[in-house]
């Protein structure tokens, strides 16, 4: 039997950007394709978000698969359907495949439209392969808001979040005692205080936040401005670093993936800012290991 409680987790960030791809020479270090990360546990893979990076990805999973005869079962969790978190799917060479399985979930306040919007993107007018000519056998779930998703070893639950235009959905993922939640696109600054109103409704967002964050192995957290650039931002649906840092560390998150980068941050400007804010974090008590998520990056949890 293995041990789950042993085995390690493997958490590959395939596309940390926000809002557009950013490719060039002052991007190279952190990447600039938008969000993708993989979950990994054994045989089971867990896919967060289907942004451009989810095109390497794809190239990747077609190569390790290449020998194999079992088909591809994926599953695809998306935490809404801007353009930055779906575009990568029309290129996600899996799809192309016959005996590839892939399970697409969604929050249930899309309902059937999730398919539509999936399927638009694929319009003739946009793009010239339509979703049903893929090859792979695709299905589009809603996640039921009160029972916990299984998935191999992975216990995932989420939530609602409505600090973001249109919403979005944050996902917690365990396995054994390990705890993953990805929170990306959501506004903290809104909703927390002091920045936030101190009343009934934002005390029980903020308290849903916080209980889901709690104690986590790893947070991979939209913090895509600092907070000298966030008042020029307000109402745009995203968190400066530093209230994400703030929050992480009361919540004593063990590990703090800062994601969703801003585009017109460079590699030498995300450094400078790390450079300013980590050894704050690494002195505290606990500590707290606050990094820049990467494209490329393999972490072991």
């Amino acid at each position: 039997m293995r041990n789950v409680k042993a085995s390690p987790v493997y958490v590959t960030f395939w596309g940390t950007r926000g809002s557009i791809p950013t490719p060039g020479a002052g991007t190279e270090k952190y990447g600039g394709n938008t969000s993708c990360v993989s979950v990994r546990h054994a045989d089971t893979l867990v896919i967060l978000d289907a942004g451009t990076g989810l095109r390497n990805l794809g190239l990747d999973l077609v190569r390790q698969y290449a020998r194999s005869t079992r088909g591809m079962n994926l599953h695809l969790l998306l935490s809404h359907t801007h353009w930055d978190h779906i575009q990568g799917l029309p290129f996600f060479a899996p799809a192309y495949i016959a005996g590839t399985r892939l399970t697409v979930y969604g929050s249930r306040k899309k309902g059937n439209f999730l398919e539509s919007i999936l399927r638009g993107q694929m319009d003739l007018n946009y793009f010239p392969i339509e979703l049903n000519e893929l090859a792979a056998d695709i299905a589009i779930r809603e996640i039921s808001e009160t029972k916990p998703l299984t998935i191999g070893d992975f216990s995932i639950t989420w939530e609602e979040q409505v600090a973001h235009p249109g919403g979005s959905v944050r996902y917690c993922i365990e396995c054994g005692k390990k705890k993953i939640v990805y929170a990306s696109d959501v506004e903290l600054d809104k909703i927390f205080p002091p920045r936030g109103e101190r009343n009934r409704a934002n005390r029980q967002l903020t308290e849903k936040y916080c209980s889901m964050v709690h104690g986590a192995d790893l947070l991979i957290a939209d913090g895509q401005y600092t907070e000298a650039d966030y008042p020029a931002k307000v109402n745009f649906g995203h968190s400066s670093i530093e209230m994400v840092a703030q929050i992480a560390q009361e919540e004593k998150v063990k590990q703090l993936a800062i994601f969703h980068h801003e585009p017109q941050y460079s590699d030498a400007t995300l450094d400078r800012i790390w450079a300013d804010l980590s050894p704050k974090y690494s002195f505290a008590s606990p500590p707290m290991n606050l990094f820049w998520a990467r494209e490329g990056m393999t972490l072991a949890i």
